[in-house]
Parts: structure tokens; sequence; C-alpha cells
């Protein structure tokens, strides 16, 4: 039997056999995982924290974030305070779809003109073989084609109603290139697949009193930051990161796709010929507005989030939400740590929070029990002394006056 075809069991068996050694995993969570993916012989756990008070169109949010870096969930939860004093975020989305792209190699009889006259009946097609998604307040909703040379590009916008969509836009594709193949003038079908192009746009803003801040001149500095984010692809880049270490970790939390977002997030970036930042932070009637759109092409329902009992309990601190306002929730947690990012870099810096952090990877690593690692942490900490040679000459200091 090929490995894939091997129970998970057998699959660890193997890579012991060759002397690697495997964490313990219950058997019935190994059983459960290997429905998710392929040649599975393990997990990778990862820890899950929340932000405590987004305040997103009136409404409160616990917000569970799935990240490795503690500062991440620090920095969301700055920033979402920030916010909660200054009356939360405001977000809007645009909800119309996610494009399918379908491309044709065509001959010399092929007229675009016919072929579009078909489009009306072909939708009509799709939504009729595909219903159980018209049913939830989906669809097929507009197609639309170009000519280049003896290839044509169709581009088929699907609503996915509540789930983001990808598998069925994919079976909608694959339907409607079945149809388009038997029309004149078509020689084959060349692709027939999801685009994630940059779709599902949700923008969240935010307004704020620069004494929530710790001034005015801390704000002015935010809008230079940002302004330079926008100039300089350098800063940009960075700026961006920031941006989607909130958003990526909610992602996670929540069974959804970072990675298709993260493609689309890299397009939008770059829709002005010049890569850019995608927050822009500026100075207005005495107040700093801040404002951050992300491609939101996500789901609360189908993929694995019904099957996978962690993103269950995420949905649960959530609370009942739509795809709308979880995108409006992450889009709002992306602003709140790009915010505390900017606040650092233009106050204490953030080298010092990411100096606390590596103190205390080499704390959790030290051969000491809980109460001498917390001594040892706060020492670092108290000296702003992040070394690892630092902390073990701390460690060997609390023995001695034991």
């Amino acid at each position: 039997m090929k490995f894939y075809q091997l129970t998970p069991k057998q699959r660890r068996e193997i890579l012991q056999s060759e002397g690697i050694k495997l964490e313990k995993i219950d058997d019935q969570v190994l059983a459960r995982l290997d429905q998710l993916s392929e040649n599975v012989i393990g997990q990778l756990r990862l820890p899950l924290g929340v932000v405590q008070n987004l305040q997103v169109n009136g409404h409160k949010y616990w917000v569970p974030m799935t990240v490795e870096e503690p500062s991440v969930v620090a920095a969301a939860n700055h920033g979402a305070n920030i916010f909660a004093q200054n009356g939360g975020v405001q977000a809007v989305s645009k909800r119309d779809g996610i494009y399918g792209q379908i491309v044709l190699r065509v001959n010399d009889d092929f007229v675009l003109a016919e072929l579009e006259n078909a489009f009306p009946h072909l939708i009509a097609l799709a939504n009729q073989k595909f219903a159980s998604l018209v049913k939830h307040g989906g669809g097929t909703r507009e197609i639309t084609a170009k000519q280049i040379n003896k290839l044509v590009y169709l581009r088929v916008l699907v609503d996915p109603a509540e789930a983001m969509g990808a598998n069925k836009t994919n079976s909608i594709l694959e339907f409607l290139s079945t149809k388009l193949v038997e029309l004149p003038g078509v020689a084959e079908k060349l692709f027939a697949i999801l685009s994630n192009y940059p779709s599902q746009l949700t923008t969240a803003k935010v307004k704020l009193d620069p004494a929530t801040l710790g001034g005015k001149r801390v704000a002015e500095r935010i809008a230079l930051l940002s302004k330079i984010g926008y100039e300089d692809p350098y800063r940009a880049v960075t700026n961006n990161k920031g941006i989607m270490n909130g958003a990526d970790a909610v992602l996670l939390a929540t069974g959804n796709d970072y990675r298709a977002i993260e493609s689309a997030t890299a397009v939008l970036a770059s829709q002005t010929g010049q890569y850019r930042s995608l927050s822009k932070w500026t100075m207005e009637d005495g107040l700093l507005v801040g404002e951050l759109t992300l491609p939101m092409a996500i789901g609360v329902v189908g993929g694995s989030i019904k099957a996978r009992e962690d993103v269950q309990q995420s949905f649960a601190i959530l609370g009942q939400v739509t795809s709308k306002q979880l995108a409006e929730i992450i889009t709002g947690v992306a602003l709140a740590n790009n915010l505390a990012a900017l606040l650092a870099i233009s106050t204490v810096g953030i080298q010092a929070g990411h100096m606390k952090l590596q103190a205390r990877n080499f704390v959790t690593e030290l051969d000491a029990n809980a109460d001498e690692k917390k001594q040892v942490l706060a020492e670092m900490i108290a000296r702003k002394d992040y070394s690892e040679s630092y902390a073990r000459k701390i460690l060997q200091e609390i023995r001695k006056n034991k």
C-alpha cells in the first residue's frame, strides 16, 4: 500500500522505525485529524487567546485569536481598548460574491456576441443545478467575457451565501464549462477554477481622540508613519505584515483560509502599480482617523468548520455571527493590531516588546521550576536585559540566595 493509504497509526510506526520521535496523541483525535488532511501522523497545537472588548458597529465581541506570538494578542487588545474609548469600529462590507474563471480556446468560427447572448441561460442552468445554494441566499450572479486572439476569458461571479464558497464555486465552474464546450466555435476548455482576486471587501474605520493615544504629537506621528507606508514599499510591507498578524490569527481560529486572504491582500496592496500600505491614518478635524480595507472571502459554514471541535469553540466565543459580521470583526482586529504597532513605533519603539517576547522564550526553556522562571522573567524586564546569558545568571543568583 502507498503511504497515504495506510492508517495514521501505521504511518507513525514507519516514522518511528526510522528513529523519529513522535509526540503521543489520543487515538480518537488522530482519527478525526485524518479526515481533515493527508498523510496525517500527528498534530501541531497553537494557543487560543482572545480579544476582550472589540466593539464593531455597536456590538461588543470576545474574539478568538490563534497565534504563537503573545505580542500579537496583546497588541490587538491594546488597540481594541483604545477603539472602545472612542466609540468602537464602524465597518461596512461589500459581499457581492467571489470570482471564478473559465478560459476557452476558440477557433475562427467563434463569435463572442453569440456566447454573451447565452449568459442568461447559463446562469439559469447553474442556479437550477445548484438550487441548494440559491435556497441559502446565494447562487451564480453574473458572467462576463473578453476575447484575446484565440482565447476567451470568462469571469463568473458566485455568491456563496454564508460559506467561503471555494468548493461550490469550482463545482459551478466545472458545470458551466461542460455547457460552454458544446457551443459553436469553442475548441476546448483550458481551465475552470476559482480566482482569489480580491472580492468580498470589508472596510473598518475609527475616529480617535489624540488624548487616548498620548496626545496630539503622538497622533500626528502615527499619521506621518502612515504616509510613509503609503509611499515607501519597504515600510508598507512591514506595516501590512502587522495588519495580517491580527487578521490571520482570527482567520485561523475560525477555520478560514488565511492563505487565500493573504494572496488577495497582496494584490489589493499593489493596485496602484506600487505596493502600498493597506491602512491609512490621517488627522481630520483634530481627530486621528484610521481606515483599513481587506478582502474577506470567508465563511461561517462549510469546509471543515462544523467538523472541527476547536473551530466550533471559537464560534462559541464569538457568538452567533454571520459571514458579514465575522469579516467586519476580523478587519477591526487587524486595524487594532495596526494601531498598536504604529503607536509603539511612535512612542517607546516596537523592539522592546519583541525583546520581552524573546525573554519569555528563553525563560520557558530554562531548567527551572515555575516560581524560579517567574522571578527570572521579572528581573529581566526590570533590568531591560533580555539575553539568554543574563537569564541563566539570574537563575544562578536566585538559587544561591535560597
